[in-house]
């Protein structure tokens, strides 16, 4: 079979073994008195022969040689990914949020371009909550009231919601309500509604209506004449809000206070407030006066897992970008530090990739001093015998022959040492960068260079 223009430019190590074994025999057979010439002519075909064993042994996939290449490919494969995933690729989001609240922080996520993060619609808060907890979805709006495992990371968000308490005129306030109209059963009005009756030791508990989306349809829709008081948790620039409010303002109800007392204190979402005259209606006003209330807090929830990079992008939905001076990336002390830091472990990482990549290249090396050392003392063994063949001083002819036909034989065994160890390097390049190899080749042309002067010499004097 013809061989490939390729193979010529390689070192076969058949050809190699028939030398090495061409020479054993013709060392044996010409010179059968040098016991020492015979030994480590053998020795040296067994080296050839072993190579050609060693470099069948590193074609095989999980060779020691294959380390450093492949774990310096993996390493820098796994470095380009995680800059790739820590500073380029917009990783998407996805937020659990109530249809018919919030529509303030539904207008951020809008006109923020850098927040990729996809709104779930959701019947309210109790229903984000299970999903963030679950980890259906990434993060969650949830107002305060609603249980939250208190492993999951949150944070309060800038836009708080009003506790609206409409009362129907002769109803004193809300513990003398015996039918209250709320949101949907469990969401996050219901759920302030029950720890407000609690607060207030109402005597009965009203009856409790959750029909609250009824009052926010378009079109004509009238208030329940056995409805006493109206509860709902909500964010007053919301449309659906404010024509709730008309409506109820229409049949005669006001807004009142929810005095709740010293409770507060327990129920950290709530915050004191004043709802400011015609601060939901403008005409006619509405509240007719200054009126307190109580604001409640919305969290935003992460789910369990969420990696630092997509936390510091959620915290933009909590803090987003709102003036042109915050938008400007001004230099600092700390963020001039944090960026060198960032750089510092950039190349950090690099380092420890090329030190690994040099232990396995050591290690590798370290794995074939066997062989080389057997080459190196070959060559050591070659230059003692050659030392005693002189063929100046030598007056007899036939044993001045006898030299030079010796130190012709040893010149051909050395170029066969230097073979094997060029075959070594060949099959795996990582060799070429140790020591060893150079040192046999530089003995070897060196002996080989001392025996052809002699050589020389003794054909000039002939």
């Amino acid at each position: 079979m013809a061989r490939s223009a390729h193979s010529h430019h390689r070192l076969e190590i058949e050809g190699v073994i028939d030398t090495a074994a061409d020479l054993a025999r013709r060392v044996k057979a010409e010179l059968p008195s040098h016991e020492g010439l015979i030994r480590c002519s053998a020795a040296i075909e067994h080296a050839v022969r072993n190579a050609q064993v060693v470099a069948v042994r590193m074609k095989r996939p999980l060779s020691l040689h294959r380390l450093p290449v492949v774990f310096l490919a993996l390493a820098l494969l796994a470095l380009c990914g995680w800059t790739y995933v820590s500073f380029f690729r917009v990783s998407g989001l996805t937020l659990a949020l109530p249809d018919r609240d919030a529509a303030e922080l539904k207008d951020t996520l809008k006109s923020d371009p850098r927040l990729s993060v996809e709104v779930v619609e959701v019947a309210g808060s109790r229903e984000a909550a299970t999903l963030v907890a679950t980890g259906q979805v990434d993060l969650a709006f949830v107002q305060g009231g609603i249980p939250v495992p208190p492993v999951l990371a949150r944070a309060e968000l800038p836009s708080r919601e009003v506790v609206l308490l409409f009362l129907r005129p002769g109803v004193p306030s809300l513990a003398d309500a015996r039918v209250v109209l709320t949101s949907t059963e469990g969401e996050g009005s219901h759920s302030v509604l029950l720890e407000v009756l609690r607060a207030t030791q109402a005597p009965t508990l009203p009856l409790v209506r959750h029909e609250w989306s009824a009052l926010t349809k378009e079109g004509d829709a009238s208030v329940p004449a056995d409805l006493d008081a109206v509860f709902v948790v909500k964010d007053p620039s919301d449309e659906k809000t404010i024509r709730a409010v008309r409506r109820l303002v229409a049949a005669g109800f006001e807004l009142s206070d929810v005095p709740i007392g010293a409770i507060s204190k327990r129920l950290r979402y709530l915050q004191r407030t004043t709802v400011e005259r015609g601060w939901l209606s403008a005409s006619p006003p509405v509240p007719e006066r200054a009126v307190p209330s109580w604001s409640v807090a919305t969290y935003l929830v992460a789910r369990d897992g969420l990696t630092p990079r997509l936390l510091a992008q959620a915290s933009r939905v909590v803090q987003p970008v709102r003036n042109l001076s915050e938008a400007g990336v001004a230099p600092s002390t700390t963020m001039t530090s944090e960026v060198l830091q960032g750089v510092d472990a950039f190349f950090s990482i690099l380092i420890n990739i090329g030190l690994g990549f040099l232990a396995l290249l050591g290690l590798d090396a370290w794995a074939y001093r066997k062989q080389f050392h057997e080459l190196n003392s070959l060559v050591s063994v070659l230059s003692q015998l050659q030392s005693n063949k002189d063929v100046l001083a030598v007056k007899d002819d036939a044993m001045r022959k006898e030299n030079m036909h010796y130190l012709s034989l040893v010149s051909d065994l050395l170029g066969v040492v230097s073979h094997i160890s060029s075959y070594y390097t060949q099959e795996n390049s990582a060799l070429v960068f140790n020591n060893l190899s150079d040192v046999i080749h530089e003995r070897c042309n060196s002996l080989k260079l001392n025996i052809q002067l002699k050589l020389l010499q003794s054909a000039i004097r002939e």
